[in-house]
């Protein structure tokens, strides 16, 4: 579209230093708050300085986002309307009475329509501004002609012998131009083939209504047995043959209604499924009508309602992208927001008449109602059940929670990320996990897991690359995670996923509840902070540690040699909600050939790790093989005779032996395993 058409479209367009001024179209605009100017590339650009959308303002002048770059040349027609499932494309020419093209229509899968019309530089992606009638130069002499509603059925009445024609642009499009080509001809008879539905017969009736005004003789010819949304190619795909409809032409007697299904027309009585999706997302369904509003990512700014907007269709003369009427950034609580929304969409739905306005009210007031009521209800705690389930997988040593969030932080090429695809590769053979990557790729974790596993590779592991902040992305897990059943899910890494800057608090916060809107349990991989104590949480936010309900930090061995062919790593438990903070974990990667290996290991003899033990467990290590005197024990340890006294006062792992030396008590030496923990800290 050029610059000057596009100013058309507004109202009060007056010329400014940078550009031009005009009325916004969403809001009750006094002063000319809109800015429209020229961009690089010739592109247009529209600014309201009240803050309305851009999508609501196209929506509400009928334009699209295409319409706001200049009218652009292709020297070389480009392959249009592709799908994944078919990339044929079937082309109608119009032609004047003369033979010379026109301009064509292109008609791509899932009935999706593009214009063109050819110029010495090559194809302009629309039509080419004259109208006439489809077939025009073949309608000349001819006594009789039917008029169908697009170019597929008219094809099909040449192919059974009869003239036909129709109108660009489908129903409702029927203008003057089409009736006066036709009046030129002289036709002594003409008839209208309406689809099968309501869109088609008010076409069908608003061209008779035309060409009799002209002084045509126009027959309104409704085919019986038509299917709901049926054409004139279904008819005679079903056995109609061209004497059959002349003669249903012919006598008026023999002209059945048409057989248009029953569909309340008025949205705010029509039938309604409305059900909540998420935490931040809801669906208002119109069965009969084929029409759905979807609402996501939903959240309060100040006093306002705010969401994504998507309103899908199958109504066959709607203008859609692949089904998609409308998909917009929106505000529920603004009532001018919303009849500009529904003004936009009788524009491009091809129901005008519908009630647009009242189905956005029903959605906005269910939406608010369902927020304010929450997700669960509220009973006492004392009804609810216990949980039934093992809290927790275990894997090499380390518990990972089923059904809480858990977060691994550490130092980068810790060895976090390998960890995690081992965790998720193992629960996948229990139940389906999902591994949601932030900062990798596909390719790199493939031959990770397959040196983790090999053969045995784990088929319920499935994998995403997000491009995306959570926050964005979790409308699309949660549908993979219901529909695929998924248990469990890895988030590779807080940092790459976040909406902001992770020393946010809201930003930590807006993170846990996409997480919690996802429903299943989780692992997510964090870094460390800088400074002091960056051991003890993850970088960004203390919200981060605080949301999470278990918290390791993983630390690997710095006197690994280069090209080393085991990783040691030490985990430390910094953090428990459900149950008792745990004791320090080795694990070791080993790398030999084409095989990873990831196996429980005694950090106490690890020089470097034995360290994030605590000192109780050094103790037990050093004497489980001799006993020794309480000077040997802080000479070795590093630590001060009387912490390592009160520790074997304390706790009933140790004893002493004849000789004052401190051993393993007796009754330890044939214990299955240690206790957890010296603490008792929750």
């Amino acid at each position: 579209m050029t610059f000057e058409a596009l100013l058309s479209r507004f109202d009060a367009v007056r010329p400014t230093g940078s550009g031009y001024s005009a009325k916004c179209p969403v809001h009750e605009d006094r002063v000319s708050s809109l800015s429209i100017s020229r961009g690089q590339e010739d592109r247009a650009l529209i600014h309201c300085h009240a803050g309305c959308p851009l999508g609501d303002i196209l929506l509400d002048r009928d334009l699209t986002l295409a319409d706001l770059f200049a009218d652009a040349t292709d020297p070389v027609p480009a392959p249009v309307l592709t799908s994944a499932s078919s990339t044929e494309t079937q082309t109608y020419e119009y032609h004047d009475l003369s033979g010379t093209l026109l301009h064509q229509v292109l008609k791509g899968a899932g009935k999706q329509f593009r214009q063109r019309h050819p110029t010495p530089d090559g194809w302009v992606w629309k039509a080419s501004g004259r109208r006439v009638p489809y077939r025009w130069p073949e309608l000349v002499g001819q006594d009789e002609v039917f008029i169908c509603e697009g170019e597929k059925d008219v094809d099909c009445l040449f192919d059974h012998g009869l003239v036909a024609t129709c109108n660009l642009g489908g129903a409702s499009k029927w203008r003057a131009e089409e009736t006066a080509a036709l009046l030129d001809l002289h036709p002594a008879r003409v008839y209208v083939i309406p689809d099968n539905d309501t869109p088609g017969r008010k076409h069908g009736d608003s061209v008779v209504e035309q060409l009799t005004a002209s002084g045509l003789t126009a027959t309104l010819v409704s085919l019986p047995g038509l299917p709901a949304h049926g054409d004139a190619s279904d008819w005679f795909a079903a056995g109609g043959t061209a004497e059959s409809l002349r003669a249903l032409a012919a006598d008026p007697e023999t002209v059945l209604p048409p057989a248009v299904e029953t569909v309340d027309l008025d949205m705010l009585t029509a039938p309604q499924e409305f059900t909540r999706e998420g935490e931040d997302a809801y669906r208002l369904d119109y069965p009969t009508l084929g029409v759905s509003f979807a609402v996501a990512h939903l959240h309060r700014h100040h006093d306002d309602l705010k969401c994504e907007l998507t309103v899908n269709t199958t109504l066959p003369h709607a203008r859609t992208v692949n089904g998609t009427l409308l998909w917009t950034a929106t505000n529920l609580s603004a009532a001018r927001t919303r009849a500009g929304l529904a003004k936009g969409l009788a524009a491009r739905s091809g129901e005008a008449k519908w009630d647009w306005l009242g189905a956005l009210e029903i959605l906005s007031v269910r939406v608010a109602r369902a927020e304010a009521e929450g997700s669960s209800e509220i009973r006492p705690l004392a009804d609810y059940d216990l949980p039934t389930d093992d809290p927790a997988w275990t894997i090499v040593g380390l518990p990972i929670l089923k059904a809480h969030p858990t977060i691994l932080f550490g130092d980068g090429a810790s060895g976090k990320s390998m960890l995690a695809l081992f965790i998720a590769g193992t629960i996948a053979r229990d139940v389906p996990v999902l591994f949601c990557d932030f900062e990798f790729e596909a390719e790199a974790h493939r031959d990770r897991l397959q040196r983790l596993f090999g053969t045995g590779m784990p088929r319920d592991l499935h994998y995403v690359r997000c491009a995306q902040p959570l926050v964005n992305e979790v409308g699309r897990l949660q549908r993979w995670i219901l529909e695929h059943e998924c248990r469990f899910c890895i988030i590779d890494s807080v940092a790459f996923s976040v909406h902001g800057p992770p020393e946010s608090a809201e930003v930590a916060a807006g993170f846990f509840r996409s997480l919690r809107s996802l429903n299943v349990g989780s692992l997510s991989i964090a870094h460390t902070t800088k400074g002091e104590n960056s051991e003890q949480k993850p970088f960004g936010s203390t919200f981060f540690s605080n949301g999470a309900r278990s918290v390791w930090h993983v630390k690997r061995n710095d006197d690994e040699g280069a090209g080393s062919s085991t990783v040691e790593l030490a985990l430390s438990h910094r953090k428990s909600n459900t149950g008792q903070r745990l004791s320090t974990r080795g694990i070791k990667l080993g790398f030999t050939g084409s095989m990873t290996t990831v196996a429980p290991f005694d950090l106490a003899g690890s020089a470097d790790l034995a360290t994030t033990l605590p000192i109780w467990q050094r103790v037990k290590s050093l004497v489980s093989t001799r006993p020794m005197s309480l000077a040997d024990l802080a000479s070795e340890l590093d630590a001060k005779p009387q912490s390592i006294a009160r520790i074997v006062r304390r706790m009933e792992l140790f004893s002493r032996d004849a000789d004052d030396r401190i051993c393993l008590a007796a009754a330890t030496l044939t214990a299955s395993s240690p206790p957890e923990t010296d603490e008792g800290r929750f």
